[in-house]
């Protein structure tokens, strides 16, 4: 198992700060927008492209009118790309991003994002019944997060979050048929492939949660579960490990 080294001090000042804004589920729910593929389309991507003034850290992204921006794909600066997590983070609730360093001035800034007017991934489970359109649906859940102390008492805590990504997909009689690469996919069979998307794109793109996050382990698929009455649902869960060093904390 890889495991950050403590010897690169400039490495590891950049990840406490990293980890003084960012939450686990801001992370992956982030991660998971770029790298799943929504069945029924719901996103599109732009670019919005800044001039930096001095001293410019946060950048305010123009979305279409009545779209919220849901993912970072990629961020440019005078054509060199920028390390998400690294070099910049994410401020979902004000729709910003937000550079760790300032820049010079006359930097031309070039975001790539996606947007629309809903989204299908979120930090949590809705409080309300929603229509069929809102489905298929996913969610994050966190069920523990012990943590190791990596050296005396003024080391960093590397926690260990158990994760767990929820799949709900409605049936077809509910207008939920989707063809995905020439086949068709509807209810608990959508559910599945879903899943298994979200495993492929963190064993394709664990790279891309450096270093906010690191060593992903699968701990597979969940087993079968049962309809949801409440919500008329197909659920799948796909749980699994995940590393990071002082997550969710605010300095």
């Amino acid at each position: 198992m890889w495991k950050p080294s403590g010897n690169n001090s400039t490495t590891s000042i950049a990840r406490r700060q990293i980890m003084s804004y960012l939450s686990p589920k801001t992370i992956i729910v982030d991660f998971l927008r770029k790298n799943v593929s929504d069945p029924r389309k719901r996103l599109s991507e732009t670019s919005d492209t800044f001039t930096a003034t001095a001293a410019q850290t946060s950048f305010t992204l123009t979305p279409e009118s009545g779209n919220r921006w849901s993912y970072i794909k990629s961020i440019t600066i005078d054509g060199t790309p920028s390390v998400k997590w690294r070099d910049y983070y994410i401020d979902q609730k004000n729709q910003k991003i937000i550079f760790f360093s300032a820049m010079t001035g006359a930097e031309v800034i070039i975001i790539t994002y996606g947007e629309g007017t809903t989204d299908w991934i979120y930090p949590a489970k809705p409080k309300k019944k929603l229509n069929a359109l809102a489905f298929p649906r996913i969610n994050i859940t966190i069920i523990g997060a012990p943590g190791n102390r990596m050296g005396n008492y003024e080391a960093p805590v590397e926690a260990i979050p158990r994760v767990q990504v929820h799949i709900w997909c409605k049936e077809k009689q509910d207008g939920q048929i989707f063809e995905i690469d020439g086949d068709k996919y509807t209810g608990e069979d959508l559910a599945e492939y879903i899943g298994w998307q979200i495993t492929k794109a963190f064993e394709d793109n664990e790279d891309e949660l450096f270093p906010a996050m690191y060593g992903y382990d699968a701990l597979g698929m969940g087993p079968d579960l049962p309809f949801d009455e409440e919500t008329q649902c197909h659920h799948k869960v796909v749980e699994f490990l995940i590393r990071g060093l002082k997550l969710g904390r605010i300095s």
